[in-house]
């Protein structure tokens, strides 16, 4: 997508940007704490404001490719870097120059990348009320989501499908030894392009629907941020697969699993209908029976029909005359497959011999897990999911680390106080917390990792005065419940 002389070009450009300070650091500490959040939400007048007289190549940089303004050449701060930038394609004009793309520092703690995307609808130098058919996202919530979610082990070779501006595959170069971006959007693949050749990476960058590009190839790890949106038609590839309902989702989980390595995992963001008089986890179960590959799935958030219809016109910039008309158009679409409401999450793969299927919502968790977390949550869940009852009777599970359990007290009136529940939590991790009843608490206290489950079944069954039977049936499916969580682990 880059000849060699624009990988030069990108590579100079890159050591000017870096010198200039044009980073997250350097762009936070120029316009301050408030203007730089602002920027996450589109909103540009504080970063304006910021820069009210200020005359650097840092300053000409922010203004032109985050702020998207139009700026007269010969104001333009010595040193500023116009004819590497114009040989790139980044701007436009002669007298008066603007940014065609967006180029957005980027990175994690200690990399400076730059991302090149398009800008948002609506604002700067030539401002559009609705984004193009082929337009290019940059950084968002969705993309953020599944750069944290990502295991970040070390692997040989590493696939994102439907790479847009590179995102992913930046991510992928710290611990990939080879990374291949595949993008149908011709101008997506151009973005990535430069997002990797001023980020200092390499990727091999590739034409092609989703995984026609690497057909017979098999990958470690594949990651995945598609076009999700559930829509009638394809209006923006971005957004809009072409698929019916929600078989974009089926389709991927059912096609990745025969390009995962022999380790391999696959981790993807997804949309689920929820259909009337239909179990939401039935649905998706359905997308992993069969596929060879052990799945966890997760919900963390659901809409309704409308708010999801509004979120995503919005997302485009849909102003026009025939918004109404396109907003019946999706409305009647989701009444077709009888929607009741719309789920997001993730799905994480993994090649098995044993294969299970996990469905869960996480909707009420403290925060999204890391990629180590996620790795650990597909341990627990193997360690749950392939131990037996008889298995589980035999072994001594312990406490993991961490945990905390603790019940508070209430106070009622004249003095008086009443005791609350008891919980089980994990201060610094992302589960839920959790409530035990009684039987459960006298478990988790005795879980010292010598006990076997059997012999704490009797002991408890003394001390609650209980019929050893039902401190099982109890103890078992609770214990299972909490080993999959991660709250108990058997060494």
């Amino acid at each position: 997508m880059l000849t060699p002389d624009d990988r030069q070009i990108a590579a100079r450009l890159r050591q000017t940007l870096v010198a200039a300070g044009f980073t997250a650091d350097g762009v936070l500490n120029l316009i301050g704490a408030q203007a730089y959040s602002a920027l996450s939400r589109d909103e540009f007048v504080p970063a304006r404001r910021a820069l009210r007289g200020t005359v650097s190549v840092l300053a000409d940089l922010v203004r032109l490719f985050v702020i998207d303004e139009m700026i007269d050449v010969d104001q333009l701060a010595p040193g500023f870097p116009l004819d590497d930038v114009r040989r790139l394609g980044l701007i436009e004009g002669a007298e008066q120059i603007h940014a065609v793309v967006d180029v957005r520092p980027y990175g994690e703690p200690d990399t400076d990348w730059y991302v090149v995307s398009d800008h948002s609808a609506g604002r700067g130098a030539m401002a559009k009320s609705e984004v193009d058919p082929d337009h290019v996202l940059g950084v968002g919530g969705a993309s953020l989501t599944l750069a944290r979610i990502t295991p970040r082990s070390r692997v040989t070779r590493a696939l994102d499908i439907g790479t847009g501006c590179g995102v992913q595959a930046l991510h992928l170069s710290r611990h990939c030894d080879e990374v291949v971006a595949t993008d149908n959007n011709l101008r997506a693949l151009r973005c990535a392009a430069l997002s990797a050749a001023l980020s200092d990476c390499e990727w091999d960058v590739r034409a092609g629907s989703f995984l026609e590009p690497v057909a017979g190839e098999s990958f470690d790890l594949i990651v995945s941020n598609p076009p999700f949106v559930i829509s009638p038609g394809r209006r923006y590839t971005y957004r809009d697969a072409g698929f019916p309902a929600d078989d974009l989702g089926r389709q991927l989980v059912a096609d990745i699993p025969g390009y995962l390595s022999r380790d391999g995992v696959a981790v993807l963001l997804a949309n689920w209908l929820h259909v009337q008089d239909e179990d939401w986890r039935e649905r998706v179960t359905e997308w992993v029976t069969g596929i060879g590959c052990s799945a966890w799935i997760a919900q963390r958030d659901v809409q309704d029909p409308t708010q999801y219809v509004g979120l995503w016109l919005r997302d485009a910039g849909d102003a026009g005359s025939d918004q109404d008309e396109r907003y019946n158009q999706w409305c009647d679409a989701l009444a077709s497959w009888r929607t009741e409401a719309i789920g997001f999450g993730w799905i994480v793969l993994a090649t098995s011999d044993r294969p299970w299927i996990h469905v869960e919502d996480v909707s009420r968790a403290s925060r999204q897990p890391t990629g180590a977390e996620v790795l650990a949550t597909m341990q627990a869940l193997t360690v749950c999911e392939t131990t037996d009852a008889l298995a589980l009777l035999s072994s001594r599970p312990q406490i993991a680390q961490g945990v905390v359990v603790r019940s508070e007290d209430h106070y009622v009136k004249s003095g008086n106080w009443a005791s609350g529940p008891t919980l089980l939590s994990t201060p610094e991790g992302w589960r839920e917390d959790q409530f035990l009843d009684v039987v459960t608490r006298e478990f988790i206290r005795r879980c010292d990792g010598e006990s076997t489950v059997e012999g704490l079944v009797d002991d408890i069954a003394v001390d609650l005065a209980m019929d050893p039977d039902d401190v099982l049936a109890v103890g078992l499916f609770r214990l299972r419940e909490l080993i999959a969580q991660g709250f108990v682990v058997l060494p």
